[in-house]
């Protein structure tokens, strides 16, 4: 994994455990869908590349 990846996860984590615990602002939600949507996007594109080899 990269370190990019490795970082987006480690926000996604802290953000989810924000949320359990205090719930997120009408922002903090903004950001964490992006990083979700950035993650998920990474990923799609490293199996993709994967594949290729």
């Amino acid at each position: 994994m990269n370190t990019q990846n490795e970082v987006l996860k480690r926000c996604i984590d802290n953000m989810i455990i924000q949320e359990n615990q205090e719930g997120l602002n009408h922002q903090e939600k903004f950001i964490m869908q992006k990083l979700m949507r950035d993650k998920f996007q990474m990923e799609h594109e490293s199996k993709l590349e994967n594949s290729e080899d």
